[in-house]
């Protein structure tokens, strides 16, 4: 029996070593044309970049100076995340035709993607300078100078170029996140099913600037719950430190009794490899007597349209057990004012205006959300969110919140 298992097995095997070299030998008689469109015709999934790249390296060895191959070949190595491999390819093809254009797109997408944003300018910036008129590169360094923030530059470089098809609408894009100001409105009606007989109730205005150092925002909050009403101040900052690092800066006040009598908090964010983003940070919050000091750590990543990123909020006070673990996950249609999203987590974090009261009042607590933002003119956006909690208020007793959020929003 174990003879006969053998036999079948080398039997397929020797099948399978055949339909290989059929299928290679069959390659090899291909011309570097038909190589390069076989492999262009292969389906761009990483599943197939091994068998894409070996077609464009036969393609390569019988047409060494195949400039089209090799460049398909970077990019390639490009999505595959080769990074040191498809620089090589491509800059091999500029070494033989320093006035490919083909090539300076291909270098430029590669640091773009990879948020090297300064290297990629110089890329667009080098192609540019053999053909003015290069429709691609001029998008591409629009896009870069936009990553960058360089306002003033992306103006110019708007102005130079307004009248090109290709570019009308993402200039749009960009000409509506160079505004300077915004101001914003919004409210959110709290509803609890056990825990309070009456509904919380918060609406606030928000004034923020787009400065050279980066977004500054002054906030007013009112609140009524328990059958009381409150104000709170707030101010809000984004330093800009690189193009790969800014901050956040928080600080707040309140007379109000409903409120913290005062908080603070501040984060840093770091632009990582691969598309990947990381925040630490601490906040602070004063609820008189009680001090709350905590720990913040994020991380995130986008894939193309998508954002994820996972947020944690951990005490540092020995007496108080408060951790808050959030999931966000975004779509954006194309910018962060329009855009569907999801939430989902445990705890209740410091940044949550609305439901913190303290950090030892609740026990444990789940929640779920739904959120929804689009322009419906042009720098005036509309959003909507909905939040479910489910919390443990009092030890082993447990009640449902429901929220519902309205907001709009002018850019000007």
């Amino acid at each position: 029996m174990k003879i006969k298992l053998f036999n079948i097995l080398g039997f397929i095997f020797i099948i399978q070593l055949i339909v290989v070299d059929r299928s290679f030998a069959q390659q090899i008689h291909l011309s570097p044309d038909e190589l390069f469109n076989a492999a262009r015709a292969i389906p761009k999934e990483k599943a197939n970049y091994p068998k894409i790249i070996s077609t464009l390296k036969l393609a390569l060895q019988k047409s060494p100076n195949y400039a089209d191959a090799q460049i398909f070949l970077g990019r390639v190595y490009t999505w595959n995340n080769n990074l040191d491999s498809a620089r090589y390819e491509i800059n091999q093809v500029l070494a033989k035709d320093p006035k490919n254009i083909e090539a300076y797109a291909a270098l430029t997408d590669l640091e773009y993607w990879n948020q090297n944003f300064s290297r990629a300018l110089d890329h667009a910036n080098q192609g540019l300078l053999y053909d003015p008129k290069s429709s691609d590169l001029i998008v591409k360094k629009t896009k870069i100078l936009a990553a960058m923030k360089d306002e003033k530059r992306t103006k110019s470089f708007y102005n130079e170029h307004k009248d090109l098809d290709t570019l009308r609408g993402f200039l749009d894009l960009i000409k509506r996140d160079n505004t300077k100001n915004m101001v914003s409105l919004g409210y959110e009606y709290v509803y609890f099913d056990k825990r309070f007989s009456d509904p919380w109730h918060f609406s606030y205005a928000d004034y923020s600037r787009n400065t050279k150092i980066g977004y500054v925002s002054g906030r007013l909050w009112y609140s009524n719950r328990y059958n009381q009403n409150g104000l709170q101040g707030e101010v809000d900052a984004y330093p800009i430190l690189s193009d790969r690092v800014y901050t956040y800066i928080c600080v707040g006040a309140s007379p109000s009794s409903i409120f913290p009598k005062f908080r603070a908090g501040g984060s840093i964010y770091f632009m990582l490899p691969k598309t990947f983003d990381g925040e630490m940070g601490f906040r602070y919050l004063n609820f008189n007597p009680v001090e709350s000091y905590i720990a913040v750590l994020g991380l995130g990543k986008y894939i193309k349209n998508w954002y994820i990123n996972v947020q944690s909020y951990i005490s540092l006070v020995s007496e108080q057990s408060s951790q808050s673990h959030t999931l966000n996950v975004r779509y954006y249609f194309s910018d962060r004012f329009n855009l569907v999203g999801m939430q989902l987590g445990t705890g209740i974090s410091p940044d949550d205006r609305i439901r913190n009261i303290d950090q030892t009042a609740n026990l444990k607590s789940y929640k779920l959300g739904l959120n929804y933002s689009k322009d419906v003119v042009k720098n005036l956006a509309i959003a909507a969110a909905g939040l479910w909690y489910y919390e443990e208020y009092a030890s082993n007793t447990w009640g449902n919140q429901f929220s519902l959020s309205l907001s709009i929003n002018k850019r000007f």
